[in-house]
């Protein structure tokens, strides 16, 4: 949508917002590239196998199998408008879904990999899933929560043989007929139902449009250094369920006829940093969790330089800066927004200053201001809640079920209810989002600590239970019931199940009692004094200190 402008002014001058009246985001990002003449044997999906190489798919290959799958689902009584769960990794049966899903003018709800029984059914039940396409690793936290879902019709799990209860994927889409004509859908279709990644709590959903991808194409393509460039091969470490990795790379990427690059598996940043010079990466975008560990890796280390680096939607901080520079030889661009808005502020290196932690500019096309609650814009350098044009394409249709959130619309203006403020230059200052009472950052995700203490204490070995925070991660401690006490890995698998891998505490410490108030609450100051024990029962379970 950018016209390789030569600076932002330019940039923000030039540009102007082009919607269709009759948009469809699946005929957009796969049938377009593969229809009407053009060149449908373009790679669309590079999935990186074990051994290091990669399988490519063009956008024919997923058009086809795209339609088979829409087939599959419409067979079980899928239709537009109903809500379809997709769990899966980065790889051909998460781009093959999230086409299918989309061009039967459905509404797919994307679920993080790591999300516990509790966390899922939530999500689940709330937007009314008819159908739920699953990891075979997903399957044990789907048993748990499937009896508390029903309406949930139909289970697939993206295999070739089925699981517990879950017809397989493949052996369903090799019958089906490859013809599906894609529903015609408007601008403001529904498309997307996020919920927030953490699983801290009940949620509400926040519905996105087919136009939101479009929304965002500005910031992102400023971001990845104007976005697309000639042999552009683009990646993302980050998990394809999420609504930064899709908008962010993805679906832009699919949106210029990028091929993407798939690495199923869990994250290694020693072999990230060599898969950019094996497969020709040029282009990635990189959630701020994963770029201190491919700095660490980069030490020593010999590996191709991608043409471009994006971050977001977290700020960096000027030592973050640095420390990227020196490691890769270019700056990380950053792009900015909340859930509700997709990404709306940008930075790129060289054709305007970085002032971190200040991810950059409004994206061309868009308006920032900080406003009062009331939605009046505050002066320049003053706090105030962050507001987007109420009018902006990426914008959210709004909160599922009459749900509730931080954002809101007042008047011409979308409050994120993020606090910040834009400088005299039209930089936006976003401050550091503030955990609720009872919640916890760990590796940048909310946890809740009563949730996980209620977890444990449905453990039948367990009598009661209490968690806190430390350097490192979650500190819990239990009192067991009379018996042979189960081993820390059992209870860590426990809650893993249950509630996800972010609430799983890294030290289990048994404990005589727990210090009470007179009501029955928990004294977690006092349970933050108690000494660190320098023995274990193994390695992970053992303290070594702060």
């Amino acid at each position: 949508m950018l016209n390789n402008p030569r600076s932002y002014e330019e940039a923000c001058r030039t540009f102007r917002w082009r919607v269709p009246d009759r948009y469809n985001l699946a005929f957009d990002l796969c049938d377009r590239h593969a229809l009407g003449g053009a060149d449908g044997h373009r790679t669309a999906l590079v999935v990186e196998r074990p051994d290091g190489e990669g399988e490519h798919y063009t956008f024919l290959v997923l058009r086809l199998l795209a339609n088979r799958l829409a087939n599959v689902l419409a067979a079980r009584g899928v239709g537009a408008g109903d809500r379809v769960g997709l769990a899966l990794a980065p790889g051909l049966e998460a781009a093959v879904a999230l086409l299918a899903v989309l061009r039967m003018g459905a509404v797919a709800v994307p679920l993080p990999l790591g999300l516990g029984a509790a966390p899922l059914a939530w999500r689940l039940d709330n937007s009314g899933a008819v159908a739920l396409i699953v990891d075979p690793g997903v399957l044990p936290a789907v048993a748990l929560a499937r009896p508390h879902l029903p309406m949930l019709g139909t289970v697939l799990v993206a295999a070739d043989r089925p699981g517990p209860d879950a017809p397989a994927l493949w052996p369903a889409i090799e019958v089906a007929s490859d013809s599906f004509a894609p529903v015609v859908t408007s601008p403001d279709s529904p498309a997307f139902l996020f919920y927030p990644g953490d699983t801290a709590g009940r949620p509400g959903g926040v519905i996105h449009a087919h136009r939101a991808m479009i929304g965002g194409l500005p910031a992102i393509e400023l971001a990845l250094g104007l976005f697309p460039q000639f042999g552009d091969v683009a990646w993302t470490p980050g998990d394809w369920m999420t609504p930064e990795a899709l908008f962010r790379l993805v679906l832009p990427a699919w949106h210029h006829g990028v091929a993407v690059v798939a690495s199923p598996g869990p994250f290694d940043p020693g072999r990230a940093l060599d898969r950019i010079g094996r497969l020709g990466i040029r282009a990635t975008w990189l959630p701020p969790e994963t770029l201190a560990p491919l700095i660490e890796a980069s030490t020593g280390r010999t590996f191709a330089r991608p043409r471009a680096l994006a971050s977001g939607p977290d700020p960096l901080t000027a030592d973050q800066h640095e420390a990227a520079l020196r490691a890769f030889g270019i700056h990380v661009n950053e792009a900015w927004g909340v859930l509700e808005t997709g990404a709306v502020t940008a930075n790129l290196a060289g054709m305007m200053e970085l002032r971190p932690p200040s991810p950059g500019r409004a994206a061309p096309g868009l308006t920032i201001e900080a406003t009062e609650e009331t939605g009046l814009p505050v002066r320049a350098g003053r706090r105030g809640i962050l507001a987007v044009s109420a009018d902006a394409p990426g914008n959210f249709l709004g909160y599922w079920e009459g749900g509730s959130g931080p954002a809101e619309r007042r008047g011409k203006w979308l409050l994120t209810g993020r606090l910040g403020c834009r400088d005299l230059d039209y930089y936006v200052w976003p401050e550091p989002l503030a955990c609720e009472e009872g919640a916890v950052l760990i590796a940048g995700r909310r946890v809740r600590l009563d949730e996980i203490e209620s977890t444990l204490a449905h453990h039948p070995a367990i009598a009661a239970a209490g968690v806190i925070d430390v350097p490192g991660g979650l500190r819990a401690f239990v009192v067991f019931k009379p018996g042979p006490p189960p081993e820390p890995a059992e209870l860590r698998e426990w809650i893993r199940l249950r509630r996800g891998a972010d609430a799983v505490p890294r030290w289990i410490e048994p404990t005589d009692a727990l210090p009470l108030t007179v009501d029955g609450t928990l004294l977690r100051d006092e349970l933050r004094t108690r000494p660190l024990r320098l023995g274990g029962t193994s390695p992970e379970d053992r303290w070594s200190g702060r």
